[in-house]
């Protein structure tokens, strides 16, 4: 098929307390699609995919009561309505349906009895802050205590993910399941009748109240990359979503670094879709590296929740051509108060236009790994899921030097291991902003502080708005300036 059409939904936040009804907001939907595939000028095809793009729902704060019961009637409240909106929209067909975790989907109470505090001796206090800032970090600050924790339960800390995971089970009756290591945390969608592959990631890698950023795991994106090397997929245009918006503002910290970006390029994804900023957008060509690939972004508002300045509850249609590689962004938005009826409207794009017209590059040729380069991956994957970091690292520095999903593998064990010397030998130059952290730090460590002073001034560190970049960017200028 070369034509089809994507209802996309996002940041849902069901709870019982939220005052629009399942049955309500199913029948504005239904109204809505009435209209634009009839009335509308130009009339929308009607949806043959449904993405939901995570917080399906509005999560329970700690120390609630009876937070498990309440996390539970949400869960049950979001599955009534997907059930119901995928009867009435894809024909029940689940297995149209795209469901990925978003940060409202990580469990708090579970993060809370994770975490135990740190008792921060005074001729400590400078590690202790360094640890706050890396990647990976076991240490979280919270500012409501103003006091520092640590993660002392990883089994604990996985939990936060095991309410959505088994409303994912129960949703598509056992026949896809969600893994709570974050690093197998994907799921491929493959629907050859519509031309399409599609594959689901969690952004929610290493991410809870107290640390907001968003991430995919090195891992799930090396493990899709290995899942779409099959030879079926070698024509199925490729989709990848996700929860977090990739941009923010200096003062933000909530945003999965764009860098990541780079990676699903690698994987030869050509459109990607999120939530999580409440607000429709479409970066058709903002994330593009190197001269051959790109990839188109876009996001939707929120079906329910609380909308962005200047945007109401909002939701999308794509449609798109896959033969002529071009798409057609409709955004719907409520037209009325949030707590009436919603009435869905279109919603003007840009100044001039009701819709958005975009072009996206089509399927990826066939990858041109060599079969060592491939194997060398696969090998790492495998060693690196078994936390033997040391042996991946063998297998992943034969093909970093060529292969950019390797590189990014390589730089995770390289950090997890704390191997300094070979951080600053093999990712200086930086190539993302995961690689000048991990640099900074390196330095730091091996007491290069020309270097680092350097590497401060560069206009790729200078004048980065990525939040980490600025956080470590302070840091290591505060502790030269000593």
């Amino acid at each position: 098929m070369a034509k089809l059409s994507i209802l996309q939904i996002s940041d849902l936040h069901r709870d019982p307390a939220n005052p629009i009804r399942n049955d309500v907001l199913l029948t504005s939907l239904d109204r809505d699609r009435d209209r634009y595939i009839s009335a509308d000028d130009p009339k929308i095809r009607t949806p043959d995919i449904i993405i939901v793009s995570g917080d399906l729902v509005q999560g329970i704060w700690p120390g609630t009561p009876n937070a498990a019961p309440l996390l539970a009637a949400q869960y049950a409240e979001a599955m009534e309505f997907l059930t119901d909106l995928t009867d009435r929209f894809v024909g029940g067909d689940r297995t149209r349906v795209i469901l990925i975790p978003g940060n409202h989907d990580v469990d708090a109470c579970k993060f809370a009895e994770s975490i135990k505090p740190v008792v921060v001796q005074p001729d400590r206090k400078k590690d202790i802050v360094g640890q706050l800032f890396t990647p990976g970090s076991r240490m979280r600050w919270s500012w409501h205590d103003l006091e520092p924790y640590e993660i002392s339960d990883d089994a604990l800390y996985a939990e936060r993910l095991a309410a959505f995971a088994k409303f994912y089970g129960e949703f598509y009756h056992g026949r896809r399941t969600y893994n709570l290591d974050p690093a197998k945390q994907f799921d491929l969608f493959d629907l050859p009748d519509l031309g399409v592959v599609i594959v689901g990631f969690s952004s929610c890698y290493n991410n809870d109240i107290y640390n907001t950023q968003g991430a995919i795991h090195p891992g799930a994106i090396a493990g899709a990359d290995k899942a779409l090397r099959d030879t079926k997929y070698n024509d199925r245009l490729r989709l990848a979503v996700w929860h977090h918006n990739t941009e923010g503002s200096p003062t933000q910290t909530d945003y999965m670094p764009a860098g990541i970006l780079q990676n699903l390029i690698d994987c030869g994804f050509s459109l990607g879709f999120h939530g999580h900023q409440h607000r429709p957008q479409c970066l058709d060509t903002r994330f593009r590296y190197g001269a051959n690939r790109r990839i188109t972004v876009i996001s939707a508002g929120t079906l329910c929740g609380s909308a962005s300045y200047n945007h109401g509850r909002a939701y999308n249609i794509v449609e798109i051509d896959t033969a002529q590689k071009t798409g057609l962004l409709h955004v719907r938005e409520s037209q009325n108060a949030p707590a009436e009826i919603p009435i869905w409207g279109r919603r003007a794009i840009t100044t001039d236009k009701m819709t958005l017209d975009f072009q996206f590059d089509g399927p990826p040729e066939p990858l041109n790994r060599t079969d060592s380069t491939t194997q060398n991956l696969i090998t790492a994957q495998s060693l690196y899921f078994e936390k033997r970091y040391d042996e991946a690292a063998e297998y992943l520095r034969r093909s970093a030097g060529s292969d950019e999903l390797s590189r990014r593998l390589l730089l995770d064990c390289l950090t997890t291991l704390k191997a300094s010397a070979e951080i600053i030998a093999r990712f200086d130059p930086p190539q993302s902003a995961a690689e000048i952290l991990a640099l900074m730090d390196a330095l730091w460590q091996e007491k290069r502080l020309e270097r680092l002073r350097m590497l401060l001034a560069e206009p790729s560190v200078a004048a980065s708005l990525d939040a980490s970049v600025v956080e470590f960017r302070k840091k290591y200028q505060a502790r030269l300036s000593k």
